[in-house]
């Protein structure tokens, strides 16, 4: 991808937010945090991350953000952080935090008491 076609992107991106409903801002930044941390593991990709599962761009599937993750199980970000050692996840660097949704959708339907 060239430059333009990232100026471009980035174009539409700043249109749809500016035209965005406050009701449509919370799911927006979520997609916004989730392309973030892609952008970081392709950046990282060059150097050795610390990884407990692939990266986003070694396994084909959606990864979720800490939030996306956090609102869907109904947990706190502080919760995921501190049992992330026992969950499907991905840390491409120490400011990124991926939960492949699949893997983390099982996991916690596992921990549920019946």
């Amino acid at each position: 991808m060239d430059s333009r076609n990232i100026q471009t992107a980035l174009g539409v991106l700043e249109e749809t937010i500016a035209s965005a409903t406050p009701t449509q801002c919370p799911d927006l930044m979520g997609e916004l945090e989730r392309l973030k941390a892609l952008a970081w593991a392709k950046m990282m990709q060059g150097s050795a991350p610390v990884v407990s599962s692939p990266t986003p761009t070694q396994q084909n599937g959606h990864y979720l953000t800490v939030p996306e993750t956090a609102e869907r199980f109904h947990v706190t970000p502080a919760w995921l952080y501190r049992h992330k050692k026992h969950m499907p996840h991905s840390q491409p660097s120490r400011k990124v935090l991926l939960f492949p949704e699949q893997a983390v959708t099982k996991w916690f339907a596992s921990r549920k008491v019946a």
